[in-house]
Parts: C-alpha cells; structure tokens; sequence
C-alpha cells in the first residue's frame, strides 16, 4: 500500500473554517495523472494541489493544481495555499522575518513571499502572471439575463465588462450595488453557456464597491470547472485589480482590500496590489493569510 500525507488549509482567512478551503500535498511523487484527478475529485474542494519536485531553473518546487473538472495551470488561493504547506514542510527554508521562494506552474516559474514570525507563516504575497485585458463586452443582454439583473445594473457603473487574465481568464463584470450583488441568484446553465462563448476556462468575477471593513465585494461563479461558487478566487481577484487600474479606476492606495465568500458560507479577505506603467497594469500580487485545519494521510493500493 501507498501512503500520502496531507494538509487542509483555509486561504485568505482570517479564522479557521473561513476562507477558500485547499487539500495539499507536499510529497505526491508517485502519484499518476490519472490519480491526481480521483483524489481532487475524492477531496470535493474547488482545487486539490500537489508538490513535486521542478526542473525549472529558479524554482523551489513544482505546483500541480486540480480542480475536479481536471488540471489548471494556474491559480491563486492553491499558490498561496501551496507555499504554506511547503515552508512548514521544509521544502522551503524558513526563517523568521521574510521569506522568498518561487513555484512552479503551468504558466512559468512565479515569485512567492512569506512572512514569518515564531516559525509560523502570518502572511503569503504572489505576484500573479503578466496582465491581459481583453476587449470589452458592448451587448449585456445575455449576460444580465443569466446573472438575474439588468443590462442597466452593469452600465450603471460606468464601466463595461471585461476579460481579464493574470495566469487565469475571468470576465470581470462590475455592478451597480453590493445589494445586488448579495442577491444574486444566476442561472448556472445559462451562464456556463455563455462562458463557454469566451473561452472553455473562462469564469464570471461579478464585483461591487462597498464599505465594512473593505473595498470591493465580489462573487466567483465558474460552472465550466463545476464550481458552482467560490469563496475566494485569488486569480480572479487579481484580475479585478488589473482591470479596475486598466479602466482608471483602481484607488489611490498600495493594497486593495476584497471580500468574497460571505454567500457560501466561507468569508474571505482577499488584498490586492497593482503596479502600473503608462496607465497599464504591469504587475500584480496578491495577499492573504492560511490557516491549517486538518492533517491526515491517503492510502492507495
């Protein structure tokens, strides 16, 4: 019989059993493809992630990610999730103060920080892939009917949606009231139908300003991958930084503070940072703190 330790962390919480729940697993060699798959789809979690050994030049490990629709090659809470797990793992040197590694992911090779202080991991920083912004989206007709809302609950914001991408493509959609956004009921069928119009990875970051403690709330809905919702999409979220800076409308401050997750049950704090050039968004990282939950092991034959 094969054994395989695990962790189960909650990423982007500020107490346990918040967040965006994560299943790692920091010594996964051995594992197939095709096992991957079983145990993310065993797991039942937005994305199970698994640590192996890199041969990329620079990185300190190489990050698999599974949702249970199959393998993604990038994503935020599994990165920042993943790199808790390797420096308490010790497949990250940690020492107290900040601490720098890199990972490996289907989209390159990615920077990490940790902040660490009595040997525990209080914070972890990514820096996302490069910003793409696609073009905007002129006909809401079809997109407001599968959200529930009106064409006008989107324009009304003075900006128009948009495909993003920081490593992960979402079409970031801005609305007009973070009440609207709170009773949101989407038809998932239709939505996923209409995603599958953008592009067979694409998600919907549906988002309204707010106050409460933060500055955007927003909700993560991606039916292609058979998550219905999400408590916390740091790709998506990092997306939302670099189109609200690409539209001009990105605040006047270093870290962009979003909530996520209250819908589902899982609040989550999810802090964003855009550099600029040129007006552009340039390069983007993402914040949060992870919180271990439960420890076991797997046994396969």
């Amino acid at each position: 019989m094969r054994t395989y330790d695990f962790w189960r962390v909650d990423v982007f919480a500020d107490h346990p059993l918040e967040g965006n729940p994560l299943a790692v697993f920091p010594r996964a060699q051995g594992l197939t493809d095709a096992e991957m798959l079983k145990i993310a789809r065993e797991m039942n979690l937005s994305e199970t992630t698994f640590i192996l050994p890199s041969s990329a030049p620079g990185a300190d490990y190489r990050n698999r990610i599974f949702t249970p629709g199959g393998e993604i090659p990038f994503a935020g809470h599994p990165s920042l999730g993943t790199a808790y797990v390797a420096a308490m793992e010790g497949i990250v040197p940690m020492h107290d103060g900040v601490v720098r590694a890199s990972q490996e992911v289907g989209i390159g090779v990615l920077p990490l920080e940790l902040t660490v202080s009595g040997g525990m991991v209080e914070r972890v920083v990514m820096v996302q892939g490069a910003p793409k912004l696609g073009g905007h989206l002129k006909n809401m007709d079809m997109l407001a009917r599968a959200l529930g809302v009106t064409p006008k609950d989107i324009t009304a914001t003075g900006l128009l949606p948009q495909v993003v991408s920081t490593g992960a493509p979402s079409l970031q959609i801005p609305l007009a009231s973070a009440d609207l956004l709170r009773n949101l009921r989407p038809d998932m069928n239709a939505l996923r139908n209409f995603l599958g119009r953008i592009g067979p990875d694409a998600g919907a970051y549906v988002f309204a300003w707010q106050g409460n403690g933060s500055d955007i709330h927003a909700r993560g809905f991606f039916p292609q991958h058979g998550i219905a919702e999400d408590p916390a999409t740091g790709s998506a979220a990092g997306a939302c930084g670099a189109f609200l800076a690409g539209n001009g409308r990105f605040p006047l401050k270093d870290w962009l503070v979003i909530a996520q997750g209250a819908e589902v049950h899982h609040p989550s704090r999810i802090e964003v940072s855009v550099a600029t050039d040129g007006g552009r968004p340039a390069e983007v990282r993402v914040a949060g703190r992870v919180l271990p939950v439960m420890r076991g092991t797997l046994t396969l034959p």
